[in-house]
């Protein structure tokens, strides 16, 4: 999973998350990856701490919507009232740039399977054995490549990541040049075609899982959006994972991997078997399944505050008409295809 990119040129007003260049240029990654090869974590640090200090200091857009969030954090009770803001802010950019250090990690496979905790892991063994696929839906919490590691513990588990980035492509050239037996494929889409469906569907029925981020509204539909109860107040979250189940009718499992100490957890929570709902009740159901989500991602956040990398303002409602999941949806509307998610 690509976190966004700090980048000094980034004009302070973006009206959607695309607008922020991804991480993941080619040379730059193998230029980091080559300073973890030769120092390990000290050196990275050493070269990354200048890095992330100019970011800090000169991005005062990412900075801000830090600080927001952080704010929303604090009064939710998850973060003393007296935290300085400020200081949170530092040390949240500060936990993106060591994100990066278990990335490389990962691929490089310095991350012992026993430094790796899956709770509800009896989810995915149980979906195994039904030799049925499902959809995993995640988010910019935590580390998803830590995920690498369950396909050393499932031999048989094959997961295909969607992502929108333009180096989706190169990404998956790396990580295979230091994971060759990686069971993890990332495909770059930018919305669901009939044609990515069909085989999107296949690989359902092979018992392969698919994975979609649930915490970024649609790059090319951003009207397709639910408003949901996060932290606080009203926020969006993309239809698509939740519409991806219901066309494919797999089950939807969400999939949260956070650092703990020294080590990771993997958290699995199913969040519905195979979606299969009538027309007139499913943008219903879709929007159960959207606060329910929500509500997950908003627990974890509140444990790990420092570990959601979106550095924009996520409560910012765009222009753009969206069903409120707290509120009765009209049945008769449309329920539109999903865009693939930023990963």
């Amino acid at each position: 999973m690509t976190n966004q990119q700090l980048q000094p040129d980034q004009k302070a007003k973006t009206g959607h998350w695309s607008q922020v260049s991804e991480a993941g240029a080619l040379t730059g990654m193998r230029f980091l990856l080559g300073c973890y090869k030769l120092g390990g974590r000290p050196l990275f640090k050493l070269v990354l701490l200048p890095v992330i200090t100019y970011f800090f200091l000169f991005r005062h857009d990412a900075r801000a919507a830090s600080m927001a969030y952080l704010r929303r954090i604090i009064r939710s009770g998850a973060l003393p009232e007296t935290s300085s803001v400020y200081w949170l802010s530092a040390r949240h950019f500060w936990s993106f740039g060591n994100a990066l250090i278990d990335k490389l990690a990962v691929w490089m496979g310095q991350i012992p399977r026993n430094q790796v905790e899956i709770h509800n892991d009896d989810l995915i063994i149980q979906q195994l054995a039904s030799k049925q696929g499902a959809i995993l839906i995640m988010s910019h919490l935590g580390n998803f490549e830590i995920c690498r590691c369950l396909s050393s513990r499932h031999r048989g588990m094959r997961l295909t990541v969607l992502m929108h980035t333009k180096h989706a492509l190169k990404f998956n050239r790396l990580m295979k040049e230091y994971a060759s037996d990686s069971q993890l494929d990332i495909l770059q889409v930018t919305e669901i075609t009939p044609a990515t469906a069909m085989m999107l569907s296949e690989r359902i029925e092979r018992g392969e899982f698919i994975a979609i981020a649930g915490d970024r509204v649609a790059v090319n539909h951003p009207e397709n959006a639910l408003v949901v109860d996060f932290l606080g107040d009203k926020a969006l979250l993309p239809t698509g994972p939740f519409t991806l189940a219901a066309i494919l009718r797999a089950p939807l499992i969400s999939l949260f991997c956070l650092r703990q100490g020294r080590g990771f957890d993997i958290y699995f929570e199913k969040l519905s078997d195979a979606v299969q709902v009538p027309r007139k009740t499913r943008e219903a159901h879709l929007n159960q399944l959207a606060q329910t989500y929500a509500n997950q991602l908003e627990d974890h956040c509140r444990r790990q505050p420092l570990q959601w990398f979106n550095f924009f303002d996520f409560w910012r409602l765009h222009d753009k008409p969206a069903v409120d999941a707290n509120q009765q949806p009209n049945t008769e509307s449309r329920t539109n295809q999903p865009d693939a998610q930023s990963n």
